[in-house]
């Protein structure tokens, strides 16, 4: 992805071309030169595998005018002549190469300069070939050369995304979608081997245990339920206080003097997720909602930006990223507009139609135009990530093919009159970026929105401690690959005719989110 800083050594070297075109030659025209042999190779590094191969071609004429005459000439291994104009070997060593060629003019034979070629032993190998998605899979590279550990010292690329790692970096934490990514590695002037990491669909947790009622003052009490592949086996289950170590006697908990009290759930040796009741505030996320456009240039580096800041911040577990695809009549045409951009349209598009624009929490003071570095993003997500969230959200989603069905159970800790809205969002869709290339991976794509509203579906006034459910459907478009798809789901409160998230959570289609504290 191009940074302002890529983009100005782009701009400082056409410049230079410019000047370049117009200051004179010193030296001979294409007519006057002389003649000369010159050789030169497709790659100077190679394996030491015996397939790995250099290709070499051969010229003769001028820097400015000359002919192939490969196929004539004869390329030469020290003293040895190569069959044909490529090279491999099995046995790492730097060799020394050039051309010779008889002038059919002058009958005179002629020979080239020197090019070398190192055959390495330098080797990229990894530790898993198969990882799942969803962040819950790592797969870490290591670098040889001749034998020895060169890791630390050598440079990492995914080829795929077009990414290079920072020195030393070596491991490829998995990405919210699945595909087949290549790796290579550069030491010293080295190029190691390719190798292929594969991301699959992370399975479906069997065993999940679920909660009534999250939100517990001392002496109020839950019931537990506990699900094995969606069966309830609550009553052939045990639960287990993890806080205290003790398995409670049946399925029911009263709460203490703690604030916040973990469970899990055992069945058939297998242990559930880790649930939380607490009487302290929900985990406040913030919500970012990002305009975006495929012939907007400057939108991937405010991708990148995001991602960054996502990273940083209490290990991505503040930000949920919505991107949605905004019909800028400059930038083209787009395939990724959602159907619902009006209702979008009229609400935040008040100052400018330039993209990317950026809102945290839907506060229209809360706006960036243009991309923006970490830090600035970060300056307007933590303030808002330090507020109480009104409402904790707990929700599940399942796909039967293209059928998917989502449950949300929205419990509050302020009372207020709240809005559930419920998106569907994609991940790795790979189109062609302005700014990012033909092959760029767009994530956290707005493709549905299954509530009526960007601003959601009434749930009145609710009251401290009280749990509404709502349910949703969809049958998904064909086109969408529901293994890279999640759920968004958000709730708004309203001033006047100013809209505000209280709170949002994300989970990948097949799984569930939990109601958190902090």
């Amino acid at each position: 992805m191009k940074t302002f800083k890529s983009l100005s050594f782009v701009l400082m070297t056409a410049a230079l071309s410019l000047t370049a075109c117009d200051t004179p030659s010193d030296g001979p025209g294409p007519e006057t030169g002389e003649k000369k042999l010159m050789l030169s190779v497709d790659k100077t590094s190679i394996m030491s595998d015996g397939r790995d191969k250099a290709t070499f071609t051969v010229k003769y004429g001028t820097e400015e005018k000359s002919v192939d005459v490969t196929s004539d000439a004869v390329i030469m291994n020290g003293t040895a002549a190569i069959e044909g104009s490529t090279f491999t070997s099995t046995t790492p060593e730097t060799y020394t190469f050039t051309a010779t060629y008889e002038d059919p003019e002058s009958g005179e034979t002629v020979t080239s300069n020197e090019v070398t070629v190192t055959a390495s032993s330098l080797t990229l190998s990894v530790d898993a070939e198969t990882i799942v998605s969803n962040g819950l899979g790592k797969a870490t590279f290591t670098v040889t050369y001749e034998g020895e550990d060169v890791t630390a010292t050598s440079t990492i690329t995914n080829v795929t995304l077009g990414e290079e790692y920072a020195q030393g970096a070596n491991e490829f934490v998995s990405p919210s979608y699945v595909g087949e990514f290549e790796f290579t590695a550069k030491y010293r002037n080295l190029t190691s081997n390719t190798v292929k990491v594969t991301v699959e669909a992370a399975p479906a947790a069997e065993l999940r245990l679920v909660v009534d009622k999250p939100r517990l003052q001392s002496g109020e009490s839950a019931t537990f339920t506990v699900l094995d592949k969606g069966t309830d086996v609550t009553a052939s289950a045990k639960i287990k206080n993890v806080t205290s170590g003790d398995y409670l006697d049946g399925a029911t908990f009263t709460m203490g003097s703690d604030k916040t009290v973990q469970f899990v759930a055992e069945y058939n040796d297998k242990t559930s997720q880790t649930l939380s009741v607490g009487s302290g505030n929900f985990h406040k996320s913030v919500m970012v909602l990002k305009f975006t456009s495929i012939g907007c240039s400057y939108c991937p580096q405010m991708a990148t930006a995001l991602e960054k800041a996502n990273e940083s911040y209490d290990n991505g577990t503040r930000m949920v990223e919505v991107s949605v695809h905004h019909p800028n009549t400059n930038m083209g045409s787009d395939p990724m507009i959602p159907a619902n951009i009006d209702e979008f349209n009229s609400y935040f598009f008040r100052q400018s139609t330039g993209l990317p624009q950026t809102y945290y929490d839907m506060d229209l003071l809360s706006y960036s135009l243009g991309a923006e570095s970490t830090s600035a993003i970060l300056g307007k997500v933590k303030p808002l990530a330090r507020t109480v969230a009104g409402v904790g959200i707990a929700a599940d989603a399942e796909a039967d093919g293209s059928n998917l069905k989502v449950n949300v159970n929205v419990t509050a800790s302020v009372a207020n009159e709240y809005y559930l809205a419920v998106m569907l969002l994609e991940n790795g869709i790979v189109h062609s970026q302005s700014g990012g290339g033909d092959n760029y991976v767009h994530n956290h794509t707005l493709r549905e929105t299954l509530s009526e509203s960007i601003f959601g579906d009434s749930l009145g006034a609710m009251t401290v401690g009280q749990t509404v459910s709502k349910e949703y459907s969809i049958t998904a478009n064909a086109e969408y690959e529901i293994d890279n798809c999640s759920i968004v789901c958000y709730v708004c409160t309203k001033s006047g005719d100013v809209w505000s998230v209280s709170n949002v959570v994300s989970f990948p289609v097949g799984s569930w989110a939990d109601v958190t504290f902090e």
